[in-house]
């Protein structure tokens, strides 16, 4: 169980920093898709996390029971190509678009000026 807590946070927190932290971003494009994209990498995080934390089992082999009851495992299990199909989606599009993101800001951003 230790091990679903830590890989759930460590999973789950880059989406969770990245809507915190759109709002410190000068660039007001760079901004929104910083925080567009968070607020969709946190649903995605949430669709791979809830289940592997309510379930047993994982998502290579599927979940048996979930919270006690063997029909919500069975309709977890049935969601399983769309749980991997999201955890495929946040992981090679969130990424490179949060660093687009940071890059067009650095590029792009506001310059303060001299007094």
């Amino acid at each position: 169980m230790l091990n679903a807590v830590l890989l759930s946070f460590f999973f789950g927190m880059p989406a969770i920093v990245a809507v915190a932290t759109a709002r410190n971003l000068s660039f007001p494009p760079a901004r929104a898709l910083m925080f567009w994209g968070g607020c969709i990498a946190v649903v995605l995080a949430a669709m791979v996390i809830l289940p592997m934390l309510a379930c047993d089992g994982s998502l290579m082999t599927g979940y048996d029971t979930c919270l006690g009851s063997a029909a919500l495992g069975e309709t977890v299990t049935g969601t399983l190509p769309l749980q991997v199909l999201a955890g495929k989606i946040y992981i090679l599009a969130g990424i490179p678009l949060a660093i687009f993101a940071h890059a067009a800001n650095l590029l792009l951003g506001r310059k303060p000026r001299p007094a």
